[in-house]
């Protein structure tokens, strides 16, 4: 059966050392369908100056479930529009330029707010809790190197969804019994009416 995660809880453990010339400012998630989660990351750079070029990869482990460590590479070209589903203070967290991490408020660095956004999504994972990092950076430019490092932490729910059960071989043969019963006892008594 498929497993379709739900978020019920979030716990974010990050410490990092400030850069100041920084410019990733947010990492969020969302649901991605049945057993995956895509996490992003946010910039105030814009589209122009990153030239739409994907940097950094991203380390999942499973904390109270078997999965991991897998690290992928953002490979979700940056857009220029919030992905859906992510809430600043519920799934999408900030960085203050001062390293600290998690803040539910974008500060606006530099007078800026975030601009573009990158991801990547990973898939097979069950109900329980995952870490999950950047490493020390989130990529290796400007535009994608973060505010500080660390790890972070998410609790998944599973919840089951996907095509009803198929019966078995004994139920078909029961179900086609109590209907041919059914039959001869209509018969019968349209007989008897006639």
């Amino acid at each position: 059966m498929k497993k379709s995660i739900l978020f019920l809880a979030v716990a974010f453990i990050f410490a990092g050392v400030g850069m100041a010339s920084a410019h990733t400012s947010s990492l969020g998630f969302v649901n991605a369908g049945p057993g995956s989660v895509t996490f992003y990351t946010g910039s105030y750079h814009s589209l122009a100056e990153n030239g739409g070029i994907n940097e950094g990869t991203l380390t999942l482990t499973g904390v109270s479930v078997p999965f991991g460590p897998v690290t992928t590479a953002f490979n979700i070209l940056p857009v220029a529009v919030k992905p859906a589903g992510l809430v600043d203070g519920t799934n999408n967290f900030f960085w203050h330029d001062d390293g600290t991490f998690p803040h539910s408020v974008d500060p606006t660095i530099f007078g800026l707010g975030i601009k573009i956004w990158q991801g990547v999504t990973f898939s097979g994972l069950s109900a329980g809790d995952y870490s999950f990092t950047c490493g020390l950076t989130c990529g290796s430019t400007q535009v994608w190197d973060t505010l500080g490092s660390g790890v972070g932490q998410v609790t998944l729910s599973g919840a089951i969804v996907g095509p009803p059960a198929v019966p078995e071989p004994a139920t078909i043969v029961l179900l086609g019994l109590g209907l041919a019963g059914l039959g001869l006892y209509g018969r019968k008594r349209v007989q008897d009416l006639g």
